[in-house]
C-alpha cells in the first residue's frame, strides 16, 4: 500500500532567565542562547492509520505534559495519543519542564507556547504529505564511553571512565524520500548523553544533538529535515566534554555517520502496514529505607537548606529542596505499610516500514538497547527519553 510522509519543524528556544535542567547547583537560570533549541515532526500515513514521532532538543517531559501534548495533536491533527511519539534528545542545555524538582521550577508562559507549537508543527507535517519511500541503515561510530566506573579504593560505582564497558557504537538511520528520489527528511539515532557541556554552562544549547543534525542538513541537498532520536544511553557520556569545540565535533562525527549511513541505506519494502500500540507494564522498584533512617536524612538536608539560604546561594538552595521533597515522599511510602512497590510504565511501539521505534520513558541503560538488537532481526530504534522520564532504567546487574 502506498506510504505518504510529511514534516515540519519549529524553533523552542526558551526566553533568558529559565531555569535548565541536567545539573544541580547551577546559581541562576539560563544567561545566553549559545545555540537554539528545534524540535521536529514526522507524520507517516498508509491510508489506514497514521504515527508522528517528534524529535525535541529537550531533556525530558514530565508525564502530565506527555498527556497535554498527545491529547493537543490528537485533537487537531486526528491521530491516536497511542500513535504518537515524544522523544527528547536529553539535551542538558536546555529548559527545565518539571521532571527535575532539584532544579528549579518550569517557566509556565514558555510551557504553555511550547505545547502550542508542538500541536501546530505536527499538525502542518500531517498537511503536507507527500509519497514517500524509506530506506534504512547503520553506520559505525562511537563519540561516547560508558560512564559507570568502579572506585578502586572504594569498591563503589561512580560516574567516571569505564573503557570496557558497553556502548552502542553505530548509528541507525531512517531516510524518507520522494519516490522519484528527492530525500526530504532523515531520522538518525545514536545512544549517548547530552552532556558535552557541564554543569558550569549557562547557555542554551541542543550540544551535540544540535550540530549532528545541522551537519546532517548542510551535507544533504534539497532542504532535508533532520530528527535526532535519543537511543537508551542512560549511562553513556561523551568521551570528548567541556567545550563547545568538542560538543561540534562530537555531533559533526555523528552526522558523518548518519550521512555515511544513509547513503548506504537499503530500500524497504512498501506493502508493510503502519502499526502502533502501547502497553503499560508494573516496574518493580526497590523497597524504601526505614522510616528512621529516612528521618535522619531529612534532618541533615534541613540543616542544609537553612545553611544554604542563609548563604545565599540559589542553586544549593533548590538542591536541598528538591532532596527534602524526594526524602518525603519516600517516608510516606515507608510509613504506608506496603510491601510491594511497583510504578506504572508505558512502552510504546510503532511500526514504520517494517522497522520498530520502541519508547521507553526512563534514562535507559545502553545494555537494553543491545539486547533488543540482538534478540530480533527486525531493524529496531530503541529509544529512552521518551512519551516522559522516570528517571533511571537500569538492568539487575547495575
Amino acid at each position: 500500500m502506498p506510504l505518504y510522509a510529511g514534516v515540519c519543524e519549529t524553533n523552542i528556544t526558551p526566553p533568558l532567565g529559565v531555569w535548565m535542567a541536567g545539573y544541580a547547583f547551577r546559581p541562576t537560570g539560563c544567561t545566553l542562547v549559545h545555540d537554539e533549541l528545534h524540535a521536529r515532526a514526522v507524520v507517516f500515513n498508509d491510508g489506514r492509520r497514521a504515527v508522528a514521532i517528534l524529535a525535541m532538543d529537550l531533556i525530558a517531559l514530565p508525564a502530565d505534559l506527555v498527556q497535554r501534548i498527545r491529547e493537543g495533536i490528537a485533537s487537531e491533527v486526528g491521530l491516536e495519543p497511542s500513535a504518537i511519539m515524544l522523544n527528547c534528545s536529553h539535551t542538558h542545555g536546555g529548559p527545565n519542564l518539571g521532571v527535575y524538582t532539584a532544579m528549579g521550577s518550569p517557566d509556565p508562559a514558555y510551557v504553555d507556547v511550547l505545547v502550542r507549537k508542538l500541536v501546530g508543527m505536527t499538525r502542518q507535517a500531517a498537511e503536507t504529505m507527500k509519497p514517500a519511500v524509506l530506506s534504512y541503515g547503520r553506520a559505525a561510530v562511537q563519540i561516547c564511553v560508558n560512564r559507570r566506573q568502579t572506585d578502586p579504593s572504594s569498591g563503589h560505582t561512580i560516574l567516571g571512565l569505564n573503557f570496557a564497558g558497553p556502548v552502542a557504537p553505530y548509528v541507525d538511520v531512517l531516510g524518507v524520500a520522494l519516490p522519484s528520489g528527492g530525500a526530504f527528511a532523515l531520522l538518525f539515532s545514536h545512544a549517548c548523553h547530552g552532556t558535552t557541556l557541564g554543569g558550569d554552562n549557562l547557555r542554551i544549547t541542543a550540544d551535540y544533538c544540535g550540530y549532528a543534525a545541522d551537519y546532517v542538513r548542510s551535507e544533504s541537498e534539497g532542504g532535508l529535515t533532520p530528527l535526532f532520536l535519543q537511543g537508551c544511553g542512560g549511562n553513556i557520556n561523551p568521551y570528548r566534554r567541556g567545550t563547545y569545540i568538542s560538543a561540534a565535533h562530537n555531533g559533526r562525527t555523528l552526522g558523518q555517520a548518519a550521512i555515511h549511513a544513509w547513503e548506504n541505506a537499503t530500500p524497504l519494502y512498501d506493502d508493510e502496514p503502519l502499526t502502533f500500540e502501547e502497553r503499560v507494564v508494573d516496574l518493580p522498584l526497590m523497597a524504601p529505607r526505614a522510616v528512621e533512617a529516612i528521618d535522619a536524612e531529612m534532618a541533615e538536608w534541613e540543616k542544609k537548606l537553612a545553611d544554604e539560604k542563609a548563604a545565599g546561594s540559589m542553586g544549593a538552595i533548590l538542591h536541598a529542596e528538591g532532596m527534602l521533597t524526594y526524602c518525603r515522599k519516600e517516608r510516606e511510602l515507608a510509613a504506608s505499610g506496603q510491601t510491594c512497590f511497583t510504578m506504572p510504565f508505558p512502552i510504546q511501539v510503532l511500526s514504520v516500514g517494517g522497522v520498530r521505534f520502541i519508547g521507553l520513558p526512563a534514562e535507559v541503560f545502553v545494555q537494553y538497547s543491545l539486547d533488543f538488537d540482538a534478540q530480533t532481526d527486525q531493524s529496531v530504534f530503541p529509544l529512552g527519553c521518551t512519551n516522559g522520564a522516570l528517571n533511571y532504567l537500569p538492568t539487575a546487574a547495575d
